[in-house]
C-alpha cells in the first residue's frame, strides 16, 4: 500500500512537472516583464481627500514570483497557468485578503505611457466584499500612477484610490 501511494504521488508530481514545463516559457516571460516591480517603493496614496505615504519592498523569488511587503500588506504574485495571467494573493493587516490578476504584458518592457488593468476581489474581515479595478500607468522607469475604483457587494461605489509610486534608489 505504501509503495502504491508513493508511486501515485511521484507520478502525479512528474505529471504536474510536465504540464508546468509547457507553460514555463510564458511564465518566464511574465516574470521577466513584471520584475519591473522589484525594488523599494515610496508610495503616495490618496483616498477621500486623505493622503498617506507608505513604503513597499518587492523582491523576486527563486520560484519566479514577486513578493511584496509593505505597510499593511504582504502579497505574492506569480504566473497562473490556468488563467494565463500574472496573479497576486495578499493579506492585509486588518484581516482582509485579496486576489488580483493583471492582464497579459501589453509590451516587451515597461515604458512611459504604458497602461494596463488589474482586476480583483477583496474580502474584508467584517464580511464586506469589494470588486476592484486598477488602471496602471507607467510614468517612467521609476515612477507609476494607479487609480483604483470598484463596487461593494451591494453594487455601491467604493472610494477611489489614487497612488503614485516612486522607486527608492
Amino acid at each position: 500500500m505504501k509503495k502504491t501511494t508513493l508511486l501515485l504521488v511521484l507520478g502525479l508530481c512528474f505529471g504536474i512537472s510536465g504540464l508546468a514545463q509547457g507553460s514555463s516559457k510564458e511564465a518566464e516571460d511574465y516574470y521577466k516583464f513584471y520584475s519591473y516591480y522589484q525594488g523599494k517603493w515610496q508610495i503616495e496614496q490618496e483616498v477621500d481627500g486623505k493622503k498617506e505615504s507608505l513604503k513597499l519592498h518587492c523582491y523576486g523569488s527563486a520560484g519566479g514570483s514577486n513578493i511584496a511587503v509593505g505597510k499593511g500588506e504582504t502579497s505574492v504574485w506569480g504566473y497562473d497557468p490556468k488563467t494565463r495571467q500574472w496573479t497576486g494573493v495578499g493579506q492585509l493587516d486588518n484581516g482582509s485578503r485579496f486576489v488580483m490578476a493583471i492582464s497579459r504584458p501589453p509590451a516587451a518592457a515597461f515604458r512611459a505611457g504604458l497602461t494596463f488593468a488589474f482586476t480583483g476581489t477583496i474580502w474584508h474581515a467584517d464580511g464586506k466584499i469589494h470588486y476592484v479595478s486598477r488602471k496602471f500607468t507607467c510614468v517612467d522607469a521609476n515612477t507609476s500612477r494607479s487609480v483604483t475604483t470598484g463596487i461593494d457587494q451591494d453594487g455601491k461605489a467604493i472610494p477611489k484610490v489614487v497612488s503614485t509610486a516612486k522607486r527608492i534608489k
